[in-house]
C-alpha cells in the first residue's frame, strides 16, 4: 500500500470515528432520535451562536437562544389562511402543520394514560400525564388540569405532550390534559361542554377542588376563563388556583396590542380575527356578539375567581387581553399576579427547550403553584 493510500485510509477512518461520535453525541445532548427534531436543534444552534455574536441593540435583555428561536419561527411560519376556501379544509391543514411539528418531543420516561370521563350523558377524553420526581412526594397528589391552545381549531395530546410532561416534572404533579373537541366540526359550547364534564367527573370521584389547578394557553387561557365563570355560576367548588399564558379571551379581538403589537408579534401576525370568530361560533350562533361574555370571558364576571398567575409578552397581539383580564380580576378582588415578559412572543414558556425566558418563567409558575398549596 501507498504513502498516499495509507494517509488516505487514515483520513477516512478519523473521519468515520467522528461521524460515528457526533451521530451518538447529538441525540443524547438533544435527549431524542428523532431527525426532524434533531435537525431543528441543529439549526436553532448555529442560529443561536450567530445571535451570541451579532447583538441586538434594540432588545439587549433577550438571550441568544431567543432570537434564534425567532429567527426559526419567521423560516416556517403558520399556514396563511385563505378566508374564500372551504374552513375545514383550511384548518384540516393547519392541524397536519401542526402534528408534524417536532418542537417539543415527549420524553421517553413520560407516562401518558387515556381515560374517558363521563358526566349525565356526556363524555370526554382525557390523558394523564406523569413524569414526576420519585424522590419526592411533594404536590404528587395534586393535579394540574392542562386545557391547550391552537385557537379552539387546532391541538391535541400528541402537540402538547412534551410540554406537558415537562410541566408534570417540574411542578411534580399529575397533569390531565382535555381532550375538548374542536371547531369547526363542534362550534362553541362543545369545548367548554367538554371541560365542565370533565371537572364534574373529578368532582364525582371524590377528589377535592382543594387538589387542583387549571391551566390553559392562549384559546385554552379563554377556555380556561369561560370554564371557571361557569362553576362559579352553577355554584360549584373552583379549583385551588388559574394560571394562564397568553389567554385570548377577547374573540372580538378589539384590545389596541392586536394593532400596536401586529408587526412585531412572529406568531400572530397574520391572525384573522373575525375569520377565527365565524369558525367558534358556527353557522347557527353567529348572530352573536363577539363581545358576548359566554364567548368573550373578558367581559364575564370574575367575582369568586382563586388565586391567579397570568404570564404574557409584550410581543404578542393578545398582550392588551392579559393586562385587562387583570384589571377586571383585582376589581373583582381576585388575588392576581401578573408576570409580563418585554419583547417575547405569543405562549413562550411552551418552548422551553429553546432558550432561558421560557424555563425562568416556568420556575416562577412553580414557586407561585407551592406557596398556593402550601
Amino acid at each position: 500500500m501507498t504513502l498516499f493510500q495509507n494517509g488516505l485510509f487514515g483520513c477516512l477512518k478519523k473521519l468515520t470515528i467522528i461521524i460515528l461520535i457526533v451521530a451518538i453525541a447529538i441525540p443524547l445532548r438533544y435527549g431524542s432520535t428523532s431527525p426532524s427534531y434533531l435537525a431543528v436543534r441543529l439549526i436553532h444552534s448555529m442560529f443561536s451562536l450567530k445571535n451570541s455574536l451579532i447583538p441586538d441593540k434594540t432588545r439587549p435583555t433577550l438571550s441568544a437562544d431567543y432570537r434564534a428561536f425567532e429567527d426559526l419561527i419567521r423560516m416556517k411560519p403558520l399556514t396563511k389562511i385563505d378566508t374564500s376556501a372551504d374552513p375545514l379544509v383550511i384548518i384540516k391543514e393547519l392541524r397536519l402543520t401542526m402534528g408534524q411539528t417536532n418542537i417539543s418531543p415527549k420524553p421517553a420516561e413520560c407516562q401518558i394514560r387515556k381515560e374517558i370521563f363521563k358526566y349525565n350523558a356526556q363524555t370526554t377524553d382525557g390523558y394523564w400525564v406523569s413524569n414526576q420526581l420519585k424522590s419526592s412526594s411533594k404536590n404528587s397528589d395534586k393535579i394540574l388540569i392542562y386545557i391547550h391552545g391552537g385557537g379552539f381549531m387546532t391541538g391535541d395530546i400528541n402537540t402538547y405532550s412534551g410540554f406537558e410532561c415537562y410541566l408534570s416534572r417540574i411542578f411534580n404533579i399529575n397533569v390531565l390534559h382535555v381532550e375538548y373537541r374542536l371547531v369547526p366540526e363542534h362550534p362553541y359550547p362543545a369545548a367548554v361542554d367538554d371541560t365542565i364534564a370533565l371537572y364534574h367527573a373529578l368532582l364525582d370521584q371524590n377528589i377535592s377542588s382543594s387538589r387542583m389547578m387549571i391551566m390553559g394557553d392562549s384559546a385554552g387561557g379563554g377556555l380556561t376563563l369561560q370554564t371557571m365563570q361557569v362553576l362559579i355560576t352553577r355554584e360549584l367548588p373552583v379549583p385551588h388556583g388559574v394560571i394562564l399564558l397568553s389567554p385570548w379571551a377577547d374573540i372580538s379581538s378589539s384590545g389596541e396590542s392586536y394593532t400596536r403589537n401586529r408587526p412585531i408579534d412572529p406568531i400572530l401576525f397574520d391572525h384573522n380575527s373575525t375569520w377565527v370568530a365565524a369558525q367558534i361560533l358556527g353557522p347557527k350562533q353567529i348572530h352573536l356578539s363577539h363581545k358576548d361574555p359566554l364567548i368573550s370571558p373578558l367581559y364575564g364576571s370574575f367575582k369568586g375567581f382563586p388565586p391567579m398567575y397570568v404570564n404574557v409578552g409584550t410581543a404578542e397581539i393578545t398582550e392588551d387581553d392579559s393586562r385587562e383580564i387583570v384589571k377586571r380580576a383585582k376589581q373583582a378582588n381576585v388575588d392576581v399576579t401578573l408576570e409580563v415578559a418585554v419583547h417575547l412572543m405569543h405562549v413562550y414558556p411552551i418552548f422551553y427547550l429553546y432558550y432561558p425566558e421560557a424555563r425562568n418563567t416556568i420556575d416562577n409558575i412553580n414557586e407561585w403553584m407551592k406557596t398556593k398549596f402550601d
